[in-house]
């Protein structure tokens, strides 16, 4: 009966809002994912590649697994420090950390609109990231025999109109849980917020622009008679088209912006950053790019500065500034219709000694790190586990130099492959079990390769493999027997994934 009644109402207002002149659409995304690999204590099968979660630029001792002072620093088995090693030992036996997986996620959104454009409503429902027989942190079954668990997550829920006043700059007021996406190198996830968007001319230019509330925490207690536990990010983000002014090539487009974030005490701020930050924070952000395309070459440039301050993070009673910095170049060319030749290179700073005095790397806002199938999952598909809010691998920073090449073999078969360089911007340094020390900043080559068939209409079967030469720095984690002194070398790593991905 619950059912039919549910039923009913979905007649109801489908009716409602076709009488309204209204159009109502649905649309979905459903994966499933098996992946495979070697090293799982390097990375992890959680919400984020142990590289990248263990290994956070938080600002304590306790939170940096691989401070630059420390190497390996503790017991691989009590920490999420990760391992270089696809072998361990435990009470004198090896323990192979070769390991195979399932996950998925789907998603399911509707939207709702009127005929005229001018009101838009959103909402959007995720199941996932789930790996087959996962519980979560409070032991609840998720995906298990017998499954009872609750595992819907609201991912959007956005009301859109257009403003009725200042016309001339097209104004369009959007509120509740919205994806936000101003650089891929710094804020590109959803965020409960307010926002007002528009656009105008400005002589030649077509400029439009967007300011941004967020709230990311609500906390209206008082803590230690300090100000209310909120954190607050704002955002002004200005794209101009220089189409009209640069005429000789085919594309010119540039953007600024800006994001100043209020973090009171109490609140653990930037996102992500581990434990440990409970202190009045206040970073901001001033970025801008530009991008260009000529007769099949595009380019796109860019480059970030994390400034601001915070109070006493390190607890030795001075305060600290943060000076992160983050530049790329992507250089891609169409050689024709099927196959395409990109280059892309990207820098995070780091810091050479994070747990005192200014901290100088660079820590996103919530974005997907991207560009390598080993360390950050870039694979099947994106299913969010590797979300990066540290400098893209830890407080050391990182360095990406990336040669790929694309190829459309046919209509439904594309082929890539992707050579990588990587390594920290600082060196990683480290203890041997014979008191030797060593320090070093390569993290290896890997090779990645992709394919993409589509089976049925809008039905994708997809591969992603990646190989890594592991290089000299990841020897700060080869502590086989977890005494916190290194005692091997890293071993290669590799991930494999295979995914079918079904859209409507």
């Amino acid at each position: 009966m619950r059912k039919v009644w549910i039923w009913v109402l979905a007649l109801v207002f489908g009716l409602a809002g076709l009488a309204q002149a209204a159009s109502v659409e649905l649309h979905g995304e459903f994966g499933v994912k098996v992946q495979t690999s070697n090293a799982w204590g390097m990375f992890e099968k959680s919400e984020t590649p142990n590289l990248v979660k263990g290994l956070l630029g938080a600002y304590t001792n306790d939170a940096y697994k691989l401070d630059a002072q420390n190497g390996a620093n503790s017991a691989w088995a009590t920490t999420d420090a990760g391992v270089t090693l696809d072998t361990v030992k435990i009470n004198g036996n090896d323990v192979d950390l070769d390991d195979t997986w399932a996950s998925l996620q789907f998603r399911l959104w509707a939207v709702a609109q009127s005929d005229d454009g001018k009101i838009k409503g959103t909402w959007a429902m995720e199941v996932g990231s789930l790996r087959f027989g996962e519980n979560n942190n409070a032991g609840v079954d998720e995906l298990v025999p017998r499954n009872e668990g609750e595992n819907i997550e609201v991912r959007q829920m956005s009301l859109e109109f257009a403003l009725p006043f200042l016309q001339n700059l097209n104004l369009r007021l959007r509120a509740g849980l919205n994806p936000y996406y101003v650089n891929r190198f710094l804020w590109n996830e959803t965020a409960p917020g307010i926002d007002i968007s528009g656009k105008f001319d400005l002589g030649n230019v077509p400029t439009s622009f967007v300011l941004v509330w967020v709230r990311g925490f609500d906390n209206t207690w008082l803590d230690n008679n300090e100000q209310n536990n909120d954190f607050d990010a704002y955002a002004a983000v200005v794209a101009f088209d220089l189409s009209k002014v640069i005429s000789a090539v085919d594309k010119a487009q540039a953007k600024v912006y800006y994001i100043p974030m209020n973090g009171q005490d109490g609140v653990r701020v930037p996102y992500g950053v581990n434990a440990g930050l409970w202190t009045d924070v206040q970073p901001y952000y001033l970025g801008g790019d530009a991008q260009f395309s000529y007769r099949g070459v595009d380019v796109d440039l860019g480059v970030i500065h994390m400034g601001g301050d915070a109070n006493d993070i390190h607890g030795n009673g001075k305060d600290v500034d943060f000076d992160g910095w983050l530049s790329y170049v992507d250089l891609g060319y169409q050689v024709n219709d099927q196959l395409r030749v990109s280059f892309l290179g990207w820098w995070a700073s780091g810091d050479n000694n994070s747990t005192k005095g200014d901290v100088d790397s660079y820590i996103a806002v919530d974005t997907h790190t991207e560009g390598s199938v080993v360390l950050f999952e870039d694979g099947a598909f994106d299913d969010g586990y590797a979300v990066s809010s540290a400098p893209y691998l830890n407080q050391l920073g990182f360095q990406m130099y990336r040669l790929r090449v694309d190829y459309k073999a046919t209509p439904k078969l594309s082929l890539a492959a992707a050579v990588n360089y990587m390594k920290f911007d600082e060196d990683a340094k480290w203890v041997e079990d014979n008191g030797s020390r060593h320090s070093d900043d390569d993290i290896g080559w890997e090779l990645d390769v992709y394919a993409n068939y589509e089976l049925y209409n809008n039905l994708k079967v997809s591969l992603a493999a990646g190989y890594l030469w592991a290089g000299d720095a990841l020897d700060a984690w080869a502590d086989k027997d977890g005494d916190g002194l290194v005692d091997s070398s890293a071993d290669d790593m590799y991930r494999v994934s295979l995914g079918v991905t079904y859209t409507f």
